[in-house]
């Protein structure tokens, strides 16, 4: 019988994003481990396509990952960002997941003017290069181009979907008993601020503020938080797997 693989790193990207987002991390997972940079359903497609998706598919994708990365492996971490946050959060409430890595967990929503400025930008596909917040949502949205916005209609269902969502999860936090670092963005477009509060009564949350960045743009300085404090949790692990 051949031998289950210690560790599993499994990626849940946002909505409207894409794997990529995650490659800033890549590099510091061993190479005996398994990585999965899951693709949800209706990304990397048409607009079409994103209408034709549903966050039922969404979660039934991600459920079914974990349960054969669960079989397949001993330990099994997930890094999610944004909507991705809300999957692993109510996974880990359900399943032995050892230790979840979040990013801009949306408990609370408020919409800014810059957010109203990249989405108008995407669409026109006006991007400024000199902009590197514009060039970060650019780089980070997972949707083909679609000038015709009477096909983003279809787009309707699936943001109530997420705001459903996101009432749902909130009822989890307390629930969640497994050691959970979430990293919010003091400038985040989407996320707002206050959902700190929300998470610093669960003990096995620590929430830290990245003072310089958005919802998708991480600063230098930032982004060197990030890859510290991932790099410190895969060798907190490989530690204990010793």
């Amino acid at each position: 019988m051949e031998d289950k693989k210690r560790v599993a790193v499994l990626f849940i990207h946002g909505i409207l994003g894409t794997p990529r987002h995650f490659d800033c991390f890549l590099r510091f997972i061993p190479p005996t481990w398994s990585t999965h940079n899951i693709l949800l359903k209706g990304h990397g497609g048409s607009v079409k396509d994103f209408s034709k998706a549903s966050m039922n598919e969404w979660k039934q994708q991600v459920s079914q990952t974990l349960d054969k990365l669960l079989k397949e492996n001993d330990r099994v971490i997930i890094v999610a960002h944004s909507m991705g946050t809300l999957f692993a959060i109510r996974e880990a409430t359900e399943k032995p997941i050892d230790e979840l890595f979040l990013m801009n967990v949306p408990l609370k929503i408020h919409i800014t003017v810059r957010l109203i400025k990249n989405v108008l930008e995407v669409y026109s596909g006006n991007i400024d290069p000199n902009d590197k917040w514009s060039v970060a949502v650019k780089k980070a949205y997972g949707i083909g181009s679609d000038r015709n916005i009477l096909s983003y209609i279809g787009w309707v269902p699936r943001f109530l979907e997420l705001f459903s969502e996101i009432r749902k999860t909130r009822k989890l936090i307390g629930k969640l008993s497994v050691p959970s670092h979430v990293y919010l963005s003091l400038h985040d477009e989407v996320v707002s601020v206050k959902c700190k509060n929300l998470l610093k009564s669960n003990t096995c949350i620590t929430a830290k503020m990245l003072n310089n960045s958005g919802h998708l743009y991480y600063s230098p300085t930032d982004q060197r938080i990030l890859n510290k404090e991932f790099k410190k949790m895969i060798q907190r692990i490989t530690n204990t797997m010793n």
